[in-house]
Parts: structure tokens; sequence; C-alpha cells
């Protein structure tokens, strides 16, 4: 077939004119506009076809490279949460404590490897069963703490391992609400059998100190009668003696019965001595509310002596405390008693301070006397230590011993500051509560 037109048709639409058009119809002028028209669509739809398929072109490259990212970190993702979940698997492992959580009725839904660990029994074997199933033997104290209102259960619940073996169990769950619907607990089981046991110990060792105590005072007190009575009977028969022959003691038989007197009246003093010091800081004496004032007033009427005694006071006089008044008060007469007695001053000035603090009461008591050498700070702290003959000051050496004692009972502690010839200060604390260890520094 000829070539219709001269006209560059589009491909598509030169392929139409031959098929469907005569010569004569396509060359009719009214035909030709139509056809350019036509044709020119022709060329526009091909020119945005190939944009189109461009665009597309360059999309799903961009596609396949997003998804190619995106599969890259989806593994990274999948790759960390595995070693996650690995790890938190290990830590999971190696906690020595039971992680249990249960459901409403008590049924075990997960536990971790410690429970087998402690206990023997298989955890796969132990999903889905009750875990009041293991503490038959303490039925009753579960029933009655599971009965507890508190939203945190807390209790020590006797268990026998696979190998009955008894061991004790610290129990500590939490109840868990969903829309105010008891939904389950979570918590953990710990091993606390050797807890239990070093308790049980103690508790022993308690009853045996008590008892010991108990034998002790009884002991001491036995002891100061039975040496009292023969003290005392020595003291009398020395009376009737020098009565009888009065008439022919002079000069130094007359000195040595009185030595002797002397020597009797101390030894009952080194008795009763003894017996407060064995009894010093454990007798319990009950916290009262005082005033300074009253403990001062109640000194001050308490000692008397062949010199002069003037009393100073250092601190707040409207301060209350709340503390054991006894004891306090026989540390206080103890110090005063010993800054009275070894005084060489012929005016004796007695000071008593106190200050208060957060977590303890800090006193001291400072005399004018002959003061104390450093060498021997520590020493008059020990039973039955004393500084000067006792043929020159009659004492037993014991009061300050019992204030150590006291001080070391109560948790407080106790320094010197003393120069020679001026006068000693003993400073000493009184915690507010009594701790064994303290902790209490200056």
């Amino acid at each position: 077939m000829p070539e219709l037109t001269d006209v560059n048709y589009h491909r598509l639409l030169k392929r139409q004119i031959r098929k469907s058009l005569p010569p004569e119809l396509a060359e009719h002028p009214d035909l030709q506009d139509f056809l350019l028209s036509v044709n020119q669509a022709y060329i526009e739809y091909q020119d945005d076809l190939g944009r189109v398929e461009l665009i597309l072109e360059q999309s799903s490259g961009e596609l396949f490279k997003a998804n190619r990212e995106l599969s890259r970190i989806a593994a990274e993702k999948t790759e960390e949460a595995a070693l996650t979940n690995k790890r938190l698997e290990e830590v999971v492992s190696s906690i020595t404590e039971v992680l249990m959580q249960l459901d409403q009725s008590g049924n075990i839904i997960y536990m971790n490897k410690a429970w087998e660990t402690i206990t023997g029994y298989p955890v796969n074997e132990c999903i889905n069963r009750n875990w009041r199933d293991f503490f038959a033997d303490s039925e009753e104290e579960i029933s009655e703490m599971l009965n507890s209102e508190h939203p945190t259960i807390n209790a020590t619940i006797k268990i026998f391992t696979s190998q009955r073996k008894e061991i004790w169990i610290g129990v500590s769950l939490t109840r868990q609400y969903h829309e105010n619907v008891l939904a389950g607990y979570i918590g953990t089981f710990s091993d606390v059998t050797e807890r239990v046991s070093a308790e049980k110990k103690l508790k022993s060792y308690m009853r045996d100190l008590e008892r010991i105590n108990a034998e002790l005072d009884q002991f001491a007190y036995v002891v100061s009668h039975d040496l009292k009575a023969p003290l005392r009977a020595i003291n009398n028969l020395s009376e009737w003696i020098e009565e009888d022959i009065s008439h022919l003691l002079e000069g130094e038989t007359l000195d040595q019965f009185k030595l002797l007197r002397g020597r009797v009246h101390r030894m009952e003093s080194l008795i009763n001595g003894i017996l407060s010091y064995s009894r010093a800081g454990r007798i319990k004496t009950v916290k009262e509310c005082f005033g300074i004032n009253s403990l001062l007033d109640d000194m001050h009427e308490t000692f008397s002596s062949k010199k002069p005694v003037r009393f100073v006071f250092d601190g707040n006089r409207a301060m209350e405390l709340e503390t054991e008044k006894i004891t306090l008060t026989q540390i206080l007469q103890n110090l005063i008693s010993n800054g009275i007695k070894y005084n060489d001053k012929p005016e004796i000035e007695i000071t008593i301070g106190w200050t208060e603090e957060e977590s303890q009461y800090t006193f001291y008591v400072r005399d004018n006397g002959p003061g104390i050498s450093p060498e021997f700070h520590d020493r008059i702290f020990v039973i039955f230590q004393t500084l000067q003959a006792r043929d020159e000051i009659e004492s037993t050496g014991v009061g300050l011993a019992i204030v150590k004692k006291i001080l070391d009972e109560k948790g407080g502690l106790i320094r010197i500051e003393s120069t020679m010839k001026e006068g000693t200060k003993f400073i000493f604390t009184w915690p507010k509560s009594e701790t064994k260890e303290s902790e209490i520094s200056f």
C-alpha cells in the first residue's frame, strides 16, 4: 500500500491509518487536522510515558535500596534482641534468688534456675503447679500470710528439698492487680537457712548469757555476803579486845588496832566495789524525761568535804533530757567524787558542763586538783588502779572503772584533758539511743 501522506505520523497512528482508512479519506483536508491532533496526542503520551517509566525506575531503585537497608537493620535488631535475650537469661540464671511469678490461684507461671539449685526440683516440672504444694508443712502459716491485707507478703517458711533436707525459704511476694482485681503475684524466694540457723544460735547464746549473768549476780551477792560476815566479826572482835585491854594499849599498839579496823573497812569497800562493778551497765534502768536542773540539784546536795567546795555550771539550765537518769547520775557522781577526793587545793572547784547535739549529749567534769600525768590517762580506768597509796587516801580504785564500763555498755566515749598542778577535765558522750558499737567521736 503506498504512503498515504507525507506527514510523519506517530508509528501507532500511521499503522491505524494504513489499516482502516482509504487513501482518499486519509488525505482529506478536514481529516488531516484531526489526524494531526491525534498524532500530537500520541507524541505527548509517549513523552509522558517515558517520563513515568523513568520515575518508576528511579523509585523502584530507591525502594530496593530502602528495602535492603531495612532488611539489614531488621537483621541487626534481631541479632541484638537475641543477644540481649541471651544475656538476660544468663543474668537471670546467675541470680541466687528465685524469681517467681504466680497467677491469682498461686500456680507457678515462671521461675528461674535458682529454684532448682536451692530445692533440687526441676523448673520444667514445677511450672503450672501450685507453689503451696512445696510448702505443705507450713500450710497454716501460708494461709495466715496470704490473708494479710498488706500489698507485700514477707515470711520465712520451712521447706523440704527433693532430697528431703530441711531448709528455710525467705518469701517476698507482691500482689499484682488488673482493674482492681487480683491478677497474681510476683516476687522472690531466697535460701535463708544460714540466717535462721544463726538466729537460733544467737537466741540460744542470749539465753545462756542471761543465765550466766544471773548466776554471776547471785555469786557476787553470796560471795560479798559471805566475805562481809567474817570482816564484821574481825572488826567487832578488835573493838571488844580494845575495850577489854584499853588500859594496856598505848602508842604503836593502839595505832595498830586502828590500822586493823581501817584495813577491815577497806576490804569491805573493795567487796562493795566488786559488786557494783559486776553490775555496772548490765542493769537496765527506765528512761525518764527530766530537766538538767533537777539532776544538778541532786548532785549538789550529795557531796560533802572538809574543804569548801564550789560548783560551777556551764550549759543551758533549761535543757530537757530523756534518758536513764539513775545511770547518768552515777557517772557524774563518780567523776565529781574523784575530783573532790584527790583535790590538793584549799578550796575545791568543780565545773560541770553539758551540750546537746543531734544524736548525743556531751558532758564534762573539771576540777582544780593536782592533774593527771598523760601516761596514767588509760591506767586510771582499770579496776583497783589508784595513783596514790591507799594509806594516804582511802580509795578502792573502782569508781572510774565503773564509769568506763557503763559508757562502753551504752556506746559512749570518755577522754581526759589535764594540766599538771592545774586540774583535770573528764569529757564523755552520752548517746540518746543506746548502741554497743558507738560511731560517736570527739
